[in-house]
């Protein structure tokens, strides 16, 4: 199985080389290529994860004589169960992009860079040291660039080349900071046996942080969590496609860093406050910029930004299979309602040459309904399911992203369906997700528990869930008040708020800021 592992980014790096070679001259050839190499990729991912689940870990390593990785890739569960979402995303998309970019001259380019991508995140998923994991972070992080730069005429393009390069060479920069801080501490770490080494490491509590911090700055900075906020929503300009490949293993790679690292990560109070930090205000201002973005793929980029927030969120919290769930789930429908994205906006333009419906408020007692059904069917099958899925912590951040999601739902049913009959429908609704959604969690956490560590000394209370879910309740009440309520002002200028923080300002280019003065008109005067 050694020689599967090292195939799976070897065949996408050949595949990549020859894209690149034919060029624009045989773009029909590269998409063939690309979409063999996905979908023979993904076999072995099948198979590897098959491997894993029967065998154990597969390894593909050289050693050191103390029995410690020098170089090479380790897949366990948590590997195995990414390179699968890596390489199926992968696979799909180049599929789509075959089919999207035919003809288009720039169709060689993009399946060369689209395969180096996949190859350099499959690399990440299954690193064994440190350094190799460093490496393929940012070999991922230049071949999104080089895949942004696709229609690099475009001025929009260009500003998201640029904007995306800026937020990823600092992440990059504290990433690789933090590896030579534990190169010269500690040497270079084996991923392998990193959560048995850990009890060593943690007596060195300001290495640790620092190098914890640092991590942290670099998992913001990926996965598109404020400060660093500004770059996903530049990438639209890029082909549809683009925006799909994100979610296989880039935009999420943040959560990746942190659950590989986390016996440092989770041993260190300053760093998993700092993530928790940031992903509740990245929740809270991602879903405020979805709700007012009036284009398709505008409200998915923002909605990708605020559920990358919830994941770093719940890394925070130490619920790192939680963590990985989400992750998993959220890469498979982002990137299917990216590739949908088309099919959306004709949609809505038969809507709009359709007749006006007519848009009622939701009436209080049917809002206090979608808010209170999904808390309540929620607890009842986090309880019945298992204990633990219904009082950890990552179950509990998990139900807070349900509970948000099952109330956007009903709230939308209901402004469709404000009857008996439609409120029953809802109630069975919402208990077939709440099972189905909980069920699938317990089952994913116990093929991930021999992997994963325990969740650290150092994680955020659960507590602090309370005012990211009054926010999150907040928004929702908002959405639904009515015309002549108080409130109405309130919500006017949020959306104001969001509208303007999240329009995509370009850089002023040198004409803008000088332009030529009018020419004076011959033969006349000027008034004074």
């Amino acid at each position: 199985m050694s020689a599967v592992l090292l195939a799976v980014p070897g065949v996408l790096l050949f595949v990549a080389a020859a894209c690149g070679l034919l060029g624009g001259r045989r773009g029909e050839t590269a998409g063939r290529l690309g979409v063999a190499a996905g979908w023979s990729t993904f076999v072995l991912a099948v198979v590897l994860a098959v491997a894993v689940l029967v065998d154990g870990p597969v390894q593909a390593v050289l050693e050191r004589s103390d029995g410690s990785a020098l170089a090479g890739l380790a897949l366990d569960r948590v590997g195995a169960l990414l390179l699968l979402l890596v390489t199926g995303v992968g696979a799909v998309v180049q599929s789509f992009a075959r089919r999207y970019l035919y003809g288009d001259a720039r169709a060689g380019w993009l399946f060369a860079c689209t395969n180096l991508l996949t190859a350099a995140s499959a690399g990440l998923v299954s690193a064994a040291t440190l350094l190799g994991l460093a490496a393929f972070w940012s070999t991922a992080g230049l071949a999104l660039v080089l895949l942004l730069a696709t229609y690099w005429p475009l001025e929009a393009a260009r500003l998201g080349v640029r904007r995306t390069a800026r937020a990823f060479l600092i992440g990059d920069l504290a990433l690789w900071a933090a590896v030579g801080i534990a190169l010269a501490r500690w040497g270079d770490l084996d991923l392998r046996t990193l959560g048995e080494r850990a009890p060593t490491l943690t007596p060195d509590r300001g290495t640790l942080a620092v190098v914890a911090v640092l991590v942290v700055v670099a998992a913001l900075a990926r996965s598109a969590q404020l400060p660093f906020a500004d770059w996903l929503p530049t990438t639209l300009a890029a082909p549809t496609p683009v925006s799909a490949t994100l979610h296989a293993g880039v935009v999420n790679a943040g959560g990746v860093l942190l659950v590989t690292l986390s016996p440092l990560f989770a041993a260190s109070p300053v760093a998993t406050h700092l993530a928790f930090a940031a992903g509740a205000l990245t929740v809270v201002w991602g879903t405020l910029l979805m709700l007012a973005k009036p284009d398709v793929k505008g409200a998915l980029a923002h909605s990708t930004m605020g559920q990358m927030g919830f994941m770093i969120m719940t890394c925070g919290l130490g619920a790192f299979a939680a963590a990985i769930f989400h992750l998993v789930a959220h890469g498979m429908y982002k990137a299917t309602l990216f590739l949908g994205s088309g099919s959306a906006v004709r949609r809505h333009v038969r809507h709009l040459a359709a007749p006006p419906a007519a848009r009622t408020a939701l009436p209080a007692p049917l809002l206090a309904f979608a808010l209170v059904l999904p808390a309540l069917v929620l607890a009842g099958a986090g309880v019945l399911l298992h204990p633990e899925v219904g009082g950890s912590a990552g179950s509990g951040a998990l139900l807070v992203f349900a509970w948000a999601s099952l109330v956007a739902t009903s709230v939308g049913w209901l402004r469709r369906r404000p009857t008996t009959g439609g409120a029953s429908t809802l109630f069975v609704v919402v208990l077939l997700a709440a099972f189905g959604y909980l069920g699938l969690l317990r089952g994913v956490t116990a093929l991930l528990a021999p992997t994963l560590t325990g969740s650290g000394t150092a994680t955020v209370s659960t507590w602090w869930l309370v005012p990211v879910i009054v926010l999150l309740a907040g928004i929702t009440v908002l959405r639904a008040v009515p015309s002549g309520s108080r409130l109405r002002g309130v919500r006017d200028a949020l959306y104001v708020l969001a509208l303007s923080g999240g329009h995509v300002r370009p850089r002023r280019t040198r004409a803008l800021r000088s332009l030529p003065s009018p020419a004076p008109v011959v033969g006349q005067e000027i008034a004074t």
